[in-house]
């Protein structure tokens, strides 16, 4: 056996022709008659031209495996010609055409094209299986459970559109379970370390920073709706903002997280803030919060940099690191330690009620734990007082079963 040229290969009584299709090597040889292509000089000339041609048609998208090679195994597996696309064209057209914000298709896209891409053949997407994408997910290295489903989460994605458009039966996603993983709790600071942040800020850092902190530590906010606030959404009459968009991964959004839009009365710290803030970018209109440096609106990825000036502050005092987005679970749970009603909370985080007592149970509960226990010793007392005679034998009469 000796190698002519790439493409061909010239065997004792035969002759192959070397291609790669679909992401495999494979090696054909030529027949006729259902006899084996004898090695003539004019038959391994024939073949360079064919294997020329093969490789052609298939960098073109058009060659299809039975034209060539009838009685191939190949050709019988071979389904391009009934128009079913590729595995990788269908992953560009999920990108295309799915309605995404620009952080999560470029999060889709940089998933799709270093894992998906590189774990899967591109191969038509029938030809897919369940196993595939099974021992795709065991390669991955995953910091957690949940960054395994959300990998799985993409995927499904793209085989359910080829499911809705026809070109598959089932999707094979479907029957892979999600793993179980448990949910992060809220790890609020206390209302003491809440005040000695913001104290520290006041003291060591620019007012637009400490204005900043401090609003996000008694309102509510999200991280990117206090980036994203805008002076049009604030009513120092009615001391209240209505907020409806944000700023994620430095993409201004019309949407806030839950897709509705919700008004958030001010205390008398949030409003100071505000007041304070205004000497600083309330004339020039737009973003409420400038970062100092820049003097330009804070970029997401500054205010949440553990290199940044939140973790520098936490260390000098002292404290615990927790992200920036615990400002927001702090708020919470001080309003329900001081009474306030879970409702009210609810509406100023811009929670269903049914995820506020999800999230915050733990806070429900021990805020209302004494008072309740109040309300049962009382009870019980009040009853055992008042306990009604049930005994109705005459006092001297002896008990029948003494």
């Amino acid at each position: 056996m000796r190698p002519i040229k790439p493409g061909v290969e010239v065997r004792e009584c035969s002759i192959r022709i070397i291609f790669r299709y679909q992401g495999t090597q494979h090696r054909e040889a030529l027949r006729l008659d259902s006899a084996a292509l004898p090695p003539t000089p004019a038959n391994i000339k024939y073949a360079k031209r064919l294997a020329a041609e093969i490789g052609d048609k298939i960098r073109l998208g058009i060659f299809k495996y039975a034209e060539y090679f009838p009685d191939s195994s190949h050709a019988r597996q071979d389904t391009t010609e009934k128009g079913v696309p590729l595995l990788f064209d269908v992953m560009d057209r999920f990108l295309r055409v799915h309605d995404l914000k620009g952080s999560t298709r470029a999060l889709y896209k940089r998933r799709i094209t270093h894992f998906w891409k590189v774990q899967l053949k591109n191969v038509p997407i029938n030809q897919v299986l369940y196993s595939d994408i099974l021992e795709a997910l065991a390669n991955g290295t995953w910091k957690s459970a949940k960054s395994r489903n959300n990998e799985l989460h993409i995927i499904n994605g793209v085989f359910e559109l080829a499911r809705i458009d026809k070109h598959i039966a089932e999707n094979p996603c479907v029957a892979i379970e999600a793993k179980k993983y448990q949910k992060k709790k809220p790890d609020p600071f206390s209302l003491e370390e809440a005040r000695l942040i913001v104290a520290h800020l006041k003291e060591q850092r620019p007012e637009q920073t400490y204005n900043f902190v401090e609003l996000m530590f008694f309102s509510g906010l999200r991280t990117s709706e206090g980036i994203g606030l805008q002076w049009s959404c604030i009513d120092f009459r009615k001391k209240e903002m209505l907020i409806e968009g944000g700023n994620v991964y430095d993409e201004e959004t019309d949407t806030t997280k839950t897709s509705q839009a919700r008004v958030v009365k001010l205390n008398k710290i949030a409003l100071a803030a505000l007041q304070r803030q205004k000497a600083h970018t309330y004339l020039a209109g737009g973003h409420v919060f400038h970062d100092p440096k820049t003097d330009e609106p804070w970029k997401y990825r500054t205010i949440t940099d553990v290199r940044g000036f939140w973790e520098m502050a936490l260390k000098k005092l002292g404290i615990r690191y927790r992200r920036p987005y615990n400002m927001r679970h702090t708020y919470a749970t001080i309003g329900l330690m001081s009474g306030a009603k879970p409702a009210f909370l609810a509406g100023q985080l811009g929670h269903s009620l049914r995820v506020f007592f999800e999230v915050y149970a733990k806070w429900l509960s021990s805020s209302d734990d004494e008072a309740e226990m109040a309300k049962v010793d009382d009870a019980i007392g009040q009853k055992t007082q008042n306990k009604p005679k049930t005994d109705f034998r005459p006092e001297n009469e002896p008990r029948t079963d003494e």
